[in-house]
């Protein structure tokens, strides 16, 4: 049976057992790195930016490697997308060429159009309202830091984000 597609747009996107629950893989795979080193084999990851990056295209690029898997950082300074090519559509092909996207966006418009007519995930790497896999890692993070690996002292916490709105949402 086929799993039904899931975007992550917000972090909101996901409800709070799953947020454990990929905390709780994301500190096994950094655990055990070697037992994950083909997890993602034959998959293909897009990474779809917008926006510059260095530390989050260079994780993802190597996340992939590391898991079997390929990335290809999509730069759309030279790219048609949203002039000639609507998000809309580019969401349905890339859907026919890759097994997932992440989309480093402008605008919140931009993610939800690539989401709208794709089926395969699209997940939200930034855009204007969200940053999802920024809060993911955070989690994570404080989970190593500040609960001693156990995913559950997270409940209960209250947190607050201080800084650069513009591009840490």
């Amino acid at each position: 049976m086929t799993p039904a597609l899931r975007h992550v747009t917000k972090i909101s996107s996901l409800s709070p057992k799953e947020i454990k629950g990929v905390l709780k893989l994301a500190l096994e795979m950094k655990a055990r790195p070697a037992d994950y080193w083909d997890a993602l084999k034959r998959r293909t990851l897009l990474m779809f930016f917008e926006k510059p990056s260095l530390r989050t295209r260079v994780s993802l690029e190597a996340g992939m490697t590391s898991l079997g898997g390929h990335g290809i950082a999509y730069m759309t300074g030279d790219s048609p997308v949203g002039e000639k090519e609507s998000y809309e559509d580019t969401g349905a092909v890339l859907s026919r060429m890759c097994d997932a996207v992440t989309a480093r966006v402008k605008s919140r418009e931009q993610v939800t159009g690539l989401a709208e007519n794709s089926t395969i995930p699209i997940i939200n790497a930034l855009d204007d309202y969200a940053h999802p896999m920024q809060m993911l890692a955070d989690l994570q993070t404080i989970v190593e830091h500040k609960c001693d690996g156990d995913v559950e002292g997270l409940t209960g916490k209250s947190l607050a984000f201080v800084g650069d709105c513009q591009n840490n949402v």
